[in-house]
């Protein structure tokens, strides 16, 4: 008897150590967690409000999970988004400040002056009303396209029928562009052709044009190592690292891309909590050979983007530069291209702009680099963008931050032709360009869910409606 009680005590006492251990390491794990459901809702509402001009019960209705509504509380003031997640001992505070110009920044400080860069920039926009960057009027019959099926597959598209709605398509904008013509373009309601959106990991794309934009203009070389501040000691592999291997992802760089399979992975740290994301990112090591290991990482383009802002003597050329040199040759007129606390434009991700926007730039690309005339990208940088590397194939085809359609271990989407390629994001964000059927096509929208969008059908059903 005495043996069994004793059994018995020793077997609450280990119970009682487990809940303990198990209460220490949740509170651990939560307090760990706060900064990113914190800093994703004020990002997101800071966003929605100062730059697509939405709503903010829409916003926080459409856009924040149910689950992250239930641990967050958000108040406006002023031009800040303060968001609160959880309470103590597990409270965290995120503030987000626009600032008119350089979009929405993590202020990890008390006072908005903690802020680099410019308190504001001007945009120089260019008027669309001249009639070289006139948006096109749709064509309604275009020849050598089945109206009746295209207008099947954009009612699919914007169809929603779960009861969820985190589990449904919540497609808000596509445009379609074959052989130069406007064939299809369609809004959610709530939205339109001048509210931007956000554009998550295409901004990548972006990123990779104004680098070739600079390759062009001699003010980077790919094969020159990165220059990045700590990473010139040759006993350390990131000294090995060039504008190339960053841009094409082959850096060797050791950091975590989780999103929703990792709750606190390293690039919802960087996104979701960093202020000066390039000072984020390159504190990690390189633990492979550079050119040798291909890795999608938001790290990878957030460094090009200091690489970017270092290869400019004047701030304020860089400042302007995304403007005057990309969105403004396009007509990309509502293209927000968003500057993080330390001053430097974001790479990888948080560029708001419309579906109209980005058709203009997946035409640019169908029509190599060429806009009105004008040659924007140097030549063979579009050639050099569809060049998949081999470290890339041993996974998914990739280069230049552009997801390629060919061959490779895992291929995008086998029912759609070989030549495709594109620029994705986060939430079903694409911007495809087929060159062998001279096809842009562009869809925005905010699928929660991976199941929910199937951008491989969507594009099936694209082509099936082309006859020509």
């Amino acid at each position: 008897m005495f043996k069994l009680r004793y059994l018995y005590k020793t077997i609450a006492m280990i119970a009682l150590l487990l809940v303990a251990g198990l209460s220490a390491y949740g509170l651990s794990y939560l307090k760990r967690l706060g900064p990113i459901p914190a800093g994703y809702v004020s990002h997101t509402i800071c966003s929605g409000i100062f730059i697509a001009g939405r709503d903010y019960n829409d916003i926080y209705a459409t856009d924040i999970s149910q689950l992250q509504r239930r641990l967050t509380r958000t108040q406006i003031d002023g031009n800040t988004v303060i968001t609160q997640f959880g309470f103590w001992p597990i409270e965290y505070i995120s503030k987000t400040v626009f600032r008119p110009g350089l979009g929405c920044a993590r202020l990890e400080g008390d006072e908005i002056v903690d802020l680099e860069g410019p308190a504001f920039l001007e945009l120089n926009i260019v008027a669309t009303a001249q009639q070289n960057l006139a948006w096109p009027e749709f064509v309604n019959a275009p020849t050598g396209v089945n109206t009746a099926k295209l207008n099947a597959a954009m009612d699919r598209a914007f169809s929603d029928t779960a009861i969820n709605y985190e589990e449904r398509q919540n497609t808000r904008a596509v445009v379609i562009f074959y052989k130069g013509q406007l064939i299809a373009e369609r809004y959610a309601e709530g939205f339109g052709p001048q509210v931007p959106l956000n554009s998550w990991s295409m901004t990548k794309s972006a990123t990779s044009a104004l680098v070739g934009i600079l390759v062009g203009r001699g003010q980077i070389d790919l094969a020159n190592t990165s220059g990045l501040q700590g990473w010139d000691n040759p006993a350390d592999l990131r000294s090995q690292v060039t504008v190339e291997h960053l841009l094409q992802m082959t850096s060797g760089l050791e950091f975590n891309e989780g999103y929703e399979e990792d709750p606190i992975s390293d690039v919802n740290f960087m996104l979701m909590k960093a202020q000066n994301l390039t000072t984020f990112a390159s504190q990690y090591s390189v633990t492979a050979e550079p050119g040798t290991r291909w890795a999608y990482q938001t790290a990878s383009p957030v460094l090009l983007g200091r690489i970017i802002r270092d290869s400019f003597t004047s701030e304020e050329a860089y400042h302007h530069f995304p403007q005057s040199a990309l969105f403004n040759k396009l007509g990309m007129e509502n293209a927000h291209y968003q500057m993080d606390g330390g001053g430097t434009y974001v790479g990888g991700a948080f560029l708001y702009a419309t579906a109209r926007d980005w058709a203009r730039f997946g035409l640019m690309y169908l029509n190599n680099g060429v806009v009105n005339g004008e040659q924007i990208l140097p030549k063979g940088w579009v050639e050099f963008s569809n060049n998949a590397t081999e470290a890339s194939k041993k996974a998914r085809a990739y280069a230049a931050q552009f997801w390629l359609n060919q061959n490779s271990a895992h291929k995008m989407m086998p029912r759609v032709p070989e030549d495709a390629y594109a620029a994705r994001g986060h939430y079903g964000q694409s911007t495809f360009i087929i060159p062998s059927r001279q096809l842009v096509v562009v869809r925005m929208g905010h699928s929660f869910s991976a199941d929910a969008w199937d951008m491989e059908d969507f594009l099936v059903d694209v082509l099936g409606a082309i006859t020509d």
